[in-house]
């Protein structure tokens, strides 16, 4: 099984979404952990499995408990949350999509948003 960090050192693999190869907007991934008591988003790159994301989170803090996952999509003002994760079968929630919208405009969203990092878009 690779790592996050092996996911991420590795290009995109080319598999886009129909509205990602049109410019409309780039999927990225989500999981909503429970983190210092409070519901954290970690976003990352849409090539990196959910399941990957966690079990690593998992090993770097065993504490933090999963709350949901899913996709979400920005598209100038507009945002969409939603969808399942199948890796770790996991619904998304409603309330998914205005804790992403606080998380978008966090000044500490750089520490939380792998999709951030150099070459992982």
């Amino acid at each position: 099984m690779k790592t996050l960090l092996e996911s991420l050192s590795k290009s995109n693999s080319g598999l886009l979404t129909r509205s990602e190869k049109q410019g409309t907007g780039q999927a990225h991934k989500y999981i909503v952990i429970i983190f210092d008591g409070r519901e954290q988003v970690v976003s990352f790159p849409h090539h990196v499995q959910h399941s990957d994301v966690f079990h690593y989170t998992k090993r770097e803090c065993p504490h933090v408990a999963l709350v949901s996952a899913g996709f979400y999509l920005v598209a100038g003002d507009l945002l969409w949350a939603g969808g399942r994760s199948e890796s770790l079968e996991l619904d998304s929630r409603p309330q998914d999509t205005d804790l992403l919208k606080s998380f978008l405009t966090s000044p500490d969203r750089n520490l939380w948003d792998l999709t951030l990092l150099g070459g992982a878009q």
